[in-house]
């Protein structure tokens, strides 16, 4: 698979030419104080749009924890001018996608539509965003689904390890604040409290919008300013994460009777907008390859390996395991990790990663929609949407003193969490880095 990669990265895009002309395509303006991002495209017929409101987690308390995402979840059945039937039905006539997720830095509502049904794919979008009429009867359902997902996963070992790992490395901070929801929140939310939130929090100091596709500058100005310019300029400001000081290494164990043991540890890692970011990111995915080689392919020790890197305003790291054996496993994976800090990676192992990476990440731009999120998260998370443009060649200056330096300075203090069996575990070992 790596040399299939490789060969793409080759023969397929040719990457500074691709990224001038995305970039160059791209306009930043304001309608009625709400902001704008905008691509034409006329290539083919869909118009993405992407539809911000700032703050995610910052903004919520334990009390109000999945707010928005219990919002997003009811506006689709029931607005002003549609009934959730009528709504359903006309989305499905017209081939119009509307969905929303509330993450932990935003909450985001997207529109897929045909040009030539986008007079109707808008109003619908601008109904379920501006207009619900959150019945009573349909909020009621979507608090019972959303509180039986959230218990559901403590019924899935990697779902829980995920929740567990996030308390213990965001512990005191706005991330512990769970945006998809927790249950003693959703369930004391009242319908009076949902429209109020909706209210409040729908500003134009809030929002940007992120378009991509088969649309004309001025008409979507002016769709946007007869839709949301009434709206109140300011009110329910939304606040930035602050960063994570996740302290020194630290291990929490859940016993749970399962055939192996789920391990996650976490790690404070700088976020899409700092310069050490491309670098860290290539760090990561060496160390995933280096993992799947030394614990999975020649010792045989687990099949479920890897390590990754997220993207939020307050970023972390981290490395997952799941093994029978997990100390033995986790001195391996600890020493592929020392490996990394203390000899440079060979400048072909470099090369071959970075292509890979690279047409992997213009690959996932190729829709108008996957071009639309990494403008909007680059906006939102890293400060600027032309970070976008400019992270791919920042991650091909890359060098192998640069991954070596990351890795040395940033995969250290490591949270973890297991599940699983607790005499199998030797905490000296796991709080040693």
């Amino acid at each position: 698979m790596k040399r299939v990669w490789l060969a793409l990265a080759l023969i397929g895009l040719n990457l500074p030419n691709y990224a001038d002309a995305q970039e160059s395509a791209i306009e930043e303006f304001a309608v009625s104080g709400i902001r704008v991002i905008y691509k034409p495209i006329a290539a083919n017929e869909v118009i993405a749009v992407r539809l911000y409101l700032t703050g995610g987690s910052a903004n919520l308390t334990p009390e109000t924890a999945g707010i928005e995402r219990f919002i997003a979840d009811v506006a689709p059945r029931g607005t002003d001018s549609y009934t959730k039937e009528e709504l359903a039905t006309r989305l499905a006539s017209t081939g119009t996608q509307i969905n929303a997720q509330a993450t932990f830095d935003f909450t985001v509502v997207t529109l897929q539509a045909i040009a030539g049904h986008w007079d109707t794919a808008w109003d619908l979008f601008t109904q379920t965003v501006l207009h619900p009429t959150f019945p009573e009867a349909e909020v009621e359902l979507a608090r019972q689904q959303i509180v039986n997902q959230l218990r559901s996963r403590q019924d899935n070992p990697d779902a829980y390890l995920n929740l567990l790992a996030n308390d213990l490395f965001y512990s005191g901070h706005a991330y512990a604040n769970d945006p998809t929801g927790a249950v003693e929140a959703v369930e004391g939310l009242t319908r009076e409290d949902l429209m109020r939130w909706h209210r409040e929090r729908m500003t134009k100091e809030n929002l940007v919008f992120v378009v991509v596709g088969h649309v004309s500058r001025e008409d979507l100005a002016e769709k946007i300013a007869s839709a949301f310019g009434a709206l109140p300029a300011e009110g329910g400001t939304s606040h930035p994460a602050s960063s994570v000081e996740a302290g020194p290494p630290d291990l929490e164990i859940v016993e749970r009777e399962l055939p192996t043991n789920y391990i996650r540890g976490q790690f404070s890692t700088p976020a899409p907008g700092h310069p050490d970011y491309p670098a860290m990111r290539v760090a990561t995915d060496i160390l995933r390859d280096r993992l799947f080689e030394e614990v999975r392919t020649k010792r045989n020790l687990s099949y479920a390996v890897t390590a990754g890197l997220s993207s939020r305003q307050a970023n972390y790291g981290m490395i997952y395991v799941t093994a029978v054996e997990p100390d033995t496993t986790l001195k391996v994976m600890l020493h592929e990790v020392d490996r990394m800090a203390h000899e440079p990676v060979s400048p072909e192992r470099l090369r071959e990663n970075i292509s890979e990476f690279v047409t992997r990440y213009w690959i996932g731009q190729e829709t108008n929609m996957g071009q639309a999120a990494s403008l909007g998260s680059s906006e939102l998370v890293a400060g600027s949407w032309e970070h976008a443009i400019q992270f791919a060649e920042a991650v091909q200056e890359v060098t192998p003193q640069d991954v070596q330096r990351v890795v040395s300075e940033y995969i250290n203090n490591i949270h973890f969490v297991v599940l699983g069996d607790p005499t199998k575990i030797d905490r000296t070992l796991f709080t040693s880095r």
